[in-house]
């Protein structure tokens, strides 16, 4: 087994757990039959890329979430992003607030 496959895996198991998924309902879900999804998992057999289309709107995730090192949603990516904005924001407010009380005083 590869190691891109081994990401693959990882990250789909998460995905699928995350979405609340079994192995039996996501297969449903996607139209594959559940022995078949079974080896995908356990790294028997590669999706086609017709299949990873299919894992990736069942899951509503981007493609490449697929493959990273560390899984994570682009949800959390964007709440990091956002956490991150308002963190500066408040910094910056703080500092106009201080500034302007020191000229007022």
């Amino acid at each position: 087994m590869t190691h891109v496959q081994e990401i693959f895996i990882k990250n789909l198991r998460y995905y699928r757990n995350t979405a609340g998924f079994s192995q039996l309902a996501f297969s449903e879900k996607i139209g594959l039959s559940p022995n078949y999804l079974n080896a995908v998992e356990n790294g028997k057999n590669f999706p086609s890329t017709e299949v990873i289309q299919k894992m990736i709107d069942a899951l509503n995730i981007m493609p490449y979430q697929l493959f990273l090192e560390e899984p994570k949603s682009a949800n959390q990516a964007d709440s990091r992003e956002m956490l991150q904005l308002a963190n500066n924001l408040k910094k910056n407010l703080t500092t106009q607030i201080d500034n302007f009380i020191e000229k007022h005083l």
